[in-house]
């Protein structure tokens, strides 16, 4: 009976330890608000005005040189799967919205990150598949 209480009590630690290093939903909105800040753009474009809830991603991605903006968002939970690929992770669907200053609408799958951090591009994989937990809308089940 002894063993059985003392493996009990460290799988509940263990479960407890688990649980504290995970990242709480505001530490991950905050860091991938920073990291799009930061990193958020192609080599000629850069993304400002950066909101992030757990069903929301929105920011403005200007380009150097021209005149034209293109408001942005996506639900991060739309996509079953992310891969990256140089500078850019791409959902498996056309998930983000991309709307120009002239009001050209066109949806895409692919989210532009600059390198400049190690490993940034596994890293917002992880954190957007993390956020999107947090997200509770309703998917339909058919």
């Amino acid at each position: 009976m002894k063993h059985i209480i003392t493996l009990s009590v460290a799988l509940f630690l263990m479960a407890g330890i688990k649980n504290a290093q995970a990242q709480t939903k505001q530490e991950t909105i905050a860091w991938i608000k920073e990291k799009l800040e930061q990193h958020g753009g192609g080599d000629s474009s850069s993304y400002s005005n950066v909101q992030v809830s757990p069903c929301s991603i929105s920011f403005t991605q200007k380009v150097s040189n021209s005149a034209t903006t293109y408001n942005c968002n996506f639900n991060p939970g739309m996509a079953k799967s992310w891969k990256v690929d140089r500078d850019y992770i791409y959902a498996d669907a056309k998930i983000i919205q991309y709307t120009s200053s002239y009001g050209e609408k066109n949806s895409y799958s692919v989210l532009y990150i600059r390198n400049g951090e190690s490993g940034i591009h596994e890293r917002m994989i992880k954190a957007l598949t993390h956020l999107s937990t947090f997200c509770e809308q309703k998917k339909e089940a058919f």
